[in-house]
């Protein structure tokens, strides 16, 4: 009894395998025929399309520097950097920190001696004026 009870078992787990082994081939098929279904040659794309895909390269002259807290920090898209100098110049700061020189709100607070709810509240007005200015 002690012998047919570990085959079953034996059997049992044989079976569960080759279940598993079944269905994760049947998702690996979905998953290429997915992948098949959405790929297109690139033969098959415009030359519009291929003209977005191209990397031109960034100049000084395609951008502008601004220093914030002795950090030089460059901003390559002259329409931004346009929409940053209309800021108010603690919002700007607060924006340059957090998004170009990679600082958290915490870090900006210290650095600005103010509150951490503060430097929050100012970088979230300070997205909201950019938006604004952006879309004009």
């Amino acid at each position: 009894m002690d012998q047919s009870f570990e085959t079953h078992i034996s059997h049992v787990f044989d079976a569960y395998c080759k279940k598993v082994l079944r269905n994760e081939l049947r998702n690996i098929h979905k998953q290429y025929a997915y992948a098949r279904d959405k790929q297109i040659s690139i033969t098959d794309l415009t030359e519009e399309f291929l003209d977005q895909l191209q990397v031109r390269e960034k100049t000084i002259e395609d951008s502008e520097l601004f220093e914030v807290a002795g950090i030089k920090v460059r901003v390559e898209d002259l329409h931004l950097a346009e929409a940053l100098n209309d800021l108010e110049e603690r919002r700007k700061i607060i924006l340059l920190l957090f998004y170009f020189a990679g600082f958290n709100d915490r870090e900006i607070s210290e650095l600005l001696d103010t509150s951490l709810s503060t430097v929050w509240y100012q970088r979230k007005k300070a997205e909201v004026d950019l938006k604004k200015r952006w879309r004009s």
